[in-house]
């Protein structure tokens, strides 16, 4: 099986709405991503969901949003849209809105598998609006984190199917912050990762989710967030 292949996800498509399926820890992070967004500022504000999957983030969203998703697997797409997402099908790295037109711009679990992460960033970043918030999460191009989220994540329930993920693809974290800081960013980057008693009550149905701790080390799974300076 080729690693990072996009038709996994079609495979998986009855999964996304399954809290004890394969993307379930993408509806933890999701939660976490989330929490960085702020409270709309205007009426219809403008969120892009890039690489918004199975429309994850919607369920926590502050309420005001125009929540629009994009993908490139329609699979995806279509649930998305079941849970009020409006969707466009979209490369990450040709994004179809005008520059600064997006008042927050999210860019969740999809930088660690492109070729050009940097090439997203500079999208998302073309269309967010000076004043505008900027969202990330994705995973460090470190041993740790191919330890940590291939070899074992794959092989635990719940983290991460078989495949998804290609560590030739994660994220170099100081080239990440440089390219956002040229483009007017200062991405402030955190850790996250699994409660541990939470993830062990989950596995035994206890538990319906599992809380994620943020920590200081961004050697793993990472999220990011920043404001776009105005000109």
């Amino acid at each position: 099986m080729r690693r990072n292949d996009l038709a996994q996800y079609d495979d998986l498509a009855d999964q996304w709405w399954q809290p004890r399926g394969a993307f379930a820890m993408l509806h933890w992070i999701a939660r976490e991503r989330a929490a960085l967004v702020p409270a709309p500022t205007r009426p219809g504000a403008l969120l892009v969901d890039v690489a918004c999957g199975g429309g994850l983030l919607a369920p926590h969203l502050p309420s005001g949003y125009w929540h629009v998703g994009l993908d490139l697997v329609a699979a995806g797409l279509r649930s998305a849209r079941e849970h009020g997402v409006d969707v466009l099908r979209a490369d990450a790295t040709a994004l179809p809105c005008e520059n600064e037109r997006a008042d927050v711009v999210v860019a969740g679990e999809v930088l660690e598998h492109v070729a050009d992460p940097l090439a997203v960033v500079r999208e998302c970043l073309r269309i967010l609006k000076p004043g505008g918030t900027f969202v990330i999460d994705t995973i460090a191009r470190t041993r740790q984190a191919r330890l940590v989220a291939v070899t074992l994540a794959e092989r635990l329930p719940g983290l991460a199917p078989k495949g998804i993920h290609d560590p030739a693809l994660f994220v170099d974290r100081a080239a990440l912050q440089a390219e956002s800081a040229r483009h007017g960013v200062v991405l402030r980057l955190q850790g996250l990762r699994p409660a541990p008693l939470d993830y062990l009550s989950w596995l035994a149905g206890r538990r319906g989710d599992v809380r994620l701790r943020r920590t200081r080390s961004t050697a793993v799974l990472f999220q990011g967030s920043g404001t776009k300076e105005s000109a």
